[in-house]
């Protein structure tokens, strides 16, 4: 959500302008096809406007997915159809928002566009709800999940041949909100019949299933959060090396598992024994299910 200000006259005039004035550019693009504004620069004025409009993704996707609109029916209709049009051009400002936009940037992109016409785009070999399905915040995916149904999470393929609900399943912060979004969007037969386009692997219900029982015993983690070791002062005694390379490691406020080196070179946590993603069904499968997907 926070940018770094690109040094020109142009981003300095979108910094001062007021909600209106931002609506009038992509009216005015939309209707007359002229560009007050360079098209690399949308992008930027579309963030600009939500990000006036609304203090965060969630609030803005609470009060549009509750039929309040702040923006009014016929500004919400143009932007609409603004972005259709620019999708059947390529796709150059949608792809714009999603890949460089920050998190309020691609909420409202979800909320407001057709998602059908984001299908259409194909870009290096995936498509743009791929992206955005890859791209989208947590807290806002389960929305995005409710509101591309299930033509297209299961039937847009990647040059894989992978729909995008495998792509949701992958991700490291998948959580048991993307979970219950997804069971109110599929049938637990729904789920059986989606694969990859080859046929090949494990349909979405054994998928679903896995997560659901990692989920139980590990938390999803954060996107973003990473581990790094501190590299240890040679200057120190032997001792000393090895308790700082046994210290805990923290990034930023993520607090890092002690590490400790096995007889093989490898390492593992002295504190939680790792257990690898389970993906296939259990024997209680019935039970997890009758719990987390509605019959249909």
């Amino acid at each position: 959500m926070f940018r770094t200000p690109i040094p020109n006259a142009e981003m300095s005039r979108l910094e001062n302008y007021g909600s209106q004035q931002l609506l009038g550019i992509f009216e005015s693009c939309y209707k007359t096809g002229s560009k007050r504004v360079a098209y690399s620069h949308l992008a930027d004025a579309w963030g600009r406007l939500f990000a006036d409009l609304f203090l965060s993704p969630e609030e803005l996707v609470d009060e549009m997915e509750g039929g309040e609109h702040r923006l009014g029916d016929d500004k919400r209709r143009m932007l609409r159809e603004f972005i259709t049009a620019d999708c059947a051009s390529g796709g150059v400002f949608v792809l714009n928002v999603i890949k460089k936009g920050g998190n309020i940037d691609r909420a409202a992109l979800i909320m407001i566009a057709d998602l059908e016409d984001l299908a259409g785009i194909y870009h290096h070999g995936t498509t743009a709800i791929h992206l955005l399905v890859d791209a989208c915040e947590k807290g806002v995916r389960p929305a995005l999940i409710r509101k591309a149904g299930k033509r297209l999470l299961s039937r847009v393929y990647d040059r894989r041949g992978i729909p995008p609900i495998f792509a949701i399943f992958s991700l490291s912060d998948v959580c048991m909100d993307d979970l219950d979004a997804i069971a109110e969007v599929f049938s637990k037969d729904d789920l059986t019949r989606i694969m990859s386009r080859s046929g090949n692997g494990k349909n979405a219900l054994e998928v679903f299933t896995g997560v659901s029982m990692s989920l139980k015993s590990h938390p999803p983690l954060e996107r973003n959060a990473f581990f790094m070791t501190n590299a240890a002062k040679t200057t120190n005694r032997e001792g000393a090396v090895r308790a700082q390379a046994k210290s805990p490691v923290k990034t930023g406020s993520i607090n890092g598992a002690r590490m400790k080196a096995t007889d093989d070179g490898s390492m593992t946590s002295s504190s939680e024994k790792y257990e690898p993603l389970i993906l296939d069904p259990v024997d209680e499968l019935g039970n997890i299910i009758t719990k987390t997907l509605r019959t249909k």
